[in-house]
């Protein structure tokens, strides 16, 4: 069966990334991704009044991050233009609005651009679609603006991914990669957690579901009571207004993790954890060659146990996550540096830099030692006449890619729910830490190994990457 498929807000972070996977995956899983497709996506832009289809792509900013052109600064350079997956980008001279996207291994990725107005009403494009990746962001706004995902009723042949929580369909179900369908089944309209939301819960679930395994308790039994999740998230397009400002610069704000936790992974109490972010100037220039780095977080929960339960140790939770990064499913989602590195040695942290892991697919990267604390309560929780052990347990320094380790867990969401409401995955059987690995990663490029050869001579480190 063919998936007629398109991405709305392609020239975004998400939507742009979409396509670097694409182009960057191993050969066969392209192919089968262009056996569903017919290797085609239809990109939904603004039409630029008072100028050719054509004129409107060259001046489309997913056009110019397909050429590489601008500079990061703008938003418009790819965060993986580094990478040599492709080879050449160039307009289709029999197809009108239709760009050729040519792999450096000779694919062709066509993209088929349609203009369309700021509005979801009557939109022939969508109405001949079968499945839609909303990667605009702005649809998720409550007034009925520019694609209020709620207009998407309107269509109800298409299934809709939007790439963030939705807040404006009642019952919308919210998917995050490893969970499938515990939770919810796909719908018409469906959603999932942001970047941090992935990071982040991807972290507390293998630690939680670890340790219930290594107790020997039931789910009910470990209670999450609350914690503090604080994030330093690299700039995105949303940040263009403040940029020419910004280096050097550090903007503190809100978010909403605990709210989306509790949505993509309904367990006890996990809407309890409170969180902050704030914005880091994120661009770097190596020998002429732009790239951004990732984010970071540090994550401290108490986790309530029933009372008697074999004592919780940080080798435990060392050992759990260690084998998560180990197994197939679970090496997705946990990228453990050397096991034996310990963050306290300083001369080795010139490796760990956010560039440095840029382009890695796992959702949470970390070190495990001096990064894991665990302390134990004086004293015992009551709940409903049941006694508890209580531990507070933190993560610091833990680096998650929120463009390209969300996209590869959101593509293989979108498959779930392709499978589920189309019959066919939009890439059979992709997973994209066997079919991409770190194929995209700043550390694999030439640019990249100079600036770690400095990084490494500068602190007399280590390689920490294997």
């Amino acid at each position: 069966m063919a998936i007629r498929f398109g991405i709305r807000g392609f020239g975004g972070e998400i939507g742009d990334t979409c396509s670097r996977v694409f182009m960057g995956m191993n050969r066969s899983r392209f192919n089968a991704f262009a056996n569903v497709t017919g290797g085609t996506v239809q990109a939904f832009i603004r039409q630029k009044p008072g100028v050719s289809i054509r004129e409107t792509i060259a001046a489309d900013r997913s056009y110019l991050k397909l050429t590489n052109q601008g500079g990061l600064k703008q938003n418009t350079a790819s965060s993986y233009g580094y990478a040599p997956t492709i080879s050449s980008v160039g307009f289709d001279p029999n197809i009108a609005g239709r760009v050729n996207v040519v792999g450096a291994d000779g694919r062709v990725l066509n993209i088929d651009y349609k203009t369309v107005p700021e509005t979801n009403v009557g939109l022939r494009e969508l109405a001949n679609l079968d499945f839609l990746i909303d990667a605009t962001g702005v649809g998720l706004k409550k007034d009925a603006g520019e694609q209020n995902p709620a207009l998407y009723a309107a269509y109800p042949n298409l299934t809709v991914f939007i790439s963030a929580p939705c807040k404006t369909v009642k019952g919308a179900p919210h998917f995050l990669n490893g969970l499938g369908t515990r939770f919810y089944q796909p719908a018409q309209i469906n959603a999932t957690g942001s970047c941090s939301t992935h990071a982040g819960v991807d972290l507390i679930r293998y630690v939680r579901e670890g340790l219930i395994e290594a107790l020997d308790i039931a789910q009910e039994d470990i209670i999450i009571e609350g914690g503090q999740f604080n994030a330093t998230h690299s700039l995105t397009p949303t940040d263009n207004k403040i940029l020419p400002w910004y280096k050097g610069a550090y903007l503190a704000q809100t978010t909403g993790f605990g709210g989306a936790a509790k949505v993509v992974y309904p367990v006890s109490q996990i809407g309890n954890i409170a969180a902050a972010t704030g914005r880091y100037y994120s661009y770097y220039d190596v020998d002429g060659v732009q790239a951004n780095g990732v984010s970071m977080y540090s994550l401290a929960m108490t986790l309530s146990v029933p009372k008697g339960s074999t004592t919780i140790t940080e080798d435990m939770i060392r050992n759990i996550l260690i084998a998560a990064a180990k197994d197939h499913e679970g090496k997705k989602h946990i990228g453990i540096l050397q096991p034996d590195f310990d963050i306290a040695d300083n001369k080795k942290v010139g490796a760990f830099t956010t560039l440095a892991l840029s382009g890695m697919t796992p959702t949470a990267i970390l070190a495990l030692k001096g990064n894991l604390k665990i302390v134990k309560l004086s004293g015992h929780k009551v709940l409903e006449g049941k006694e508890y052990d209580q531990y507070i347990v933190t993560f610091n320094n833990v680096a998650y890619d929120n463009r390209l380790g969300f996209t590869v867990d959101f593509l293989e969401e979108a498959n779930l729910i392709t499978r589920t409401r189309l019959g066919q995955e939009l890439i059979p059987s992709f997973d994209h830490q066997a079919d991409l690995g770190d194929e995209l990663a700043f550390i694999r490029t030439p640019a990249g190994q100079v600036l770690f050869d400095k990084a490494l001579q500068a602190t007399h480190g280590e390689l920490l990457l294997k």
